[in-house]
């Protein structure tokens, strides 16, 4: 629902501001406070000066905080400018003074697009930049129908509606080159940029341990533990498909190995597997909140992540963040050989059941563990890489905030595209 703002006037420059005091006063006041000035020409605050930015968040799970909220933080820390984000759509275009431009979360309802419909009037006044940013694909004929949460999208309403906002903005950012591709195809809107997802180092970044690793990977040698992360998305749990998902060309391989690996499941695991879990010969654990999950998952001292999945568009157009938190935390991620995983080293790519017993007994070889350190070494700088608070990562996220499509200035988002 479109409503008024609930807010204060945004901090902006004292000579834009309808509510600012006249030059050379105050209003309603003739005495000063002892050591403070009242000269608002002298006092303005720093933060008058930075550009100013608003989101408008789709959730505040995984997806708002990779690419809004984690970001935005960043930018403020730093000193980049001012951003804030909220969910409640505002219409006065008061509060737009000043802005530098609007971001717009995964928006597909009527009302949504309503809103976007009345922000571009609002636009030709204030010159802002309006945004649309996806993670995921809003598309139902590319969602799989093992996938529980297909039907959020599943009318034509909600397509349509997407299609016509990104039609209306002005740049669409997205995380990977496949997405960019299929959103292209889907809406005939051309302007649209890669910026991956990034890690926050205060989040994860700081809790790779050598020492530790090393310290795992010897005492767990007899029976090596693998993880994988996921929710209950990846699996057919409907029965829709006939068991056919995310995890199906590897379940039977996991029953068959669980007296040779440790096998642990977070957040999920296939139906199909429930009396192994049930026996106690998969560990389970439910999904763990955003601000817990990396020191959980770390402190599950796993020597493999696996991360299988269906070859198909939906999944092409994931992100790769899986196999960054494995470079990250120090654990090789062994992945699906498909876009998605482009970022990933041939070594940790399978195309089938048969290469993926290869490739986990290749990893986790004993008799060349000085190997599998190197690789651990080598992996934590491709990941080191894709820490948010790097100059070339938080400047990507500024090009796109900052400048237009297509601006030959860009330099930080130019290697992503």
């Amino acid at each position: 629902m479109i409503s008024p703002s609930p807010y204060p006037q945004p901090l902006v420059a004292a000579h834009a501001s309808p509510m600012a005091p006249p030059q050379g006063g105050s209003v309603g006041m003739k005495a000063q406070m002892p050591g403070v000035s009242l000269d608002t020409q002298q006092q303005q605050p720093k933060e008058a000066d930075l550009p100013r930015y608003i989101n408008y968040l789709a959730d505040y799970s995984g997806c708002g905080h990779w690419r809004i909220l984690w970001p935005e933080a960043a930018i403020n820390a730093r000193g980049d400018g001012m951003s804030q984000s909220t969910t409640a759509m505002v219409a006065d275009p008061r509060w737009y003074q000043g802005v530098k431009a609007v971001k717009l979360q995964r928006q597909a309802s009527s009302s949504q697009l309503e809103f976007v419909k009345h922000l571009k009037q609002v636009q030709q006044e204030h010159g802002f930049k309006i945004i649309y940013e996806v993670d995921d694909v809003v598309f139902k004929e590319v969602i799989p129908d093992y996938n529980k949460f297909k039907f959020a999208f599943d009318t034509e309403e909600v397509r349509q509606n997407c299609v016509d906002i990104i039609n209306l903005v002005d740049e669409v950012t997205v995380t990977c080159d496949f997405m960019k591709r299929l959103y292209q195809e889907k809406t005939g809107q051309q302007n649209i940029t890669v910026i991956p997802n990034f890690i926050p180092n205060g989040w994860m970044g700081q809790l790779f341990n050598p020492k530790e690793i090393e310290r795992s990977y010897e005492k767990n040698k007899r029976k090596p533990r693998i993880l994988y992360t996921g929710s209950g998305a990846h699996y057919d749990v409907d029965n829709k498909t006939g068991g056919k998902d995310d995890l199906s060309e590897v379940r039977d391989f996991i029953r068959n190995t669980v007296d040779k690996y440790q096998w642990i499941f977070v957040g999920a695991f296939p139906p199909q597997l429930a009396d192994l879990v049930g026996q106690r010969k998969i560990e389970f654990y439910n999904w763990q909140t955003l601000l817990r999950y990396p020191y959980f998952i770390n402190s599950l001292r796993a020597q493999l992540m696996v991360a299988p999945l269906q070859v198909n568009d939906f999944n092409r157009a994931k992100s790769d963040i899986k196999f960054i938190e494995g470079c990250i935390l120090g654990i090789p991620c062994l992945c699906q050989n498909m876009d998605t995983y482009n970022t990933a080293p041939d070594q940790l790519k399978f195309s089938s059941v048969e290469e993926f017993e290869q490739k986990i007994e290749r990893i986790l070889n004993y008799n060349k563990k000085n190997k599998y350190f190197q690789n651990v070494h080598k992996l934590r700088q491709i990941g080191e890489k894709r820490i948010l608070e790097l100059d070339e990562n938080i400047g990507a996220h500024l090009e796109a905030l900052n400048t237009p499509f297509g601006d030959p200035e860009r330099k930080y988002l130019r290697e992503w595209n």
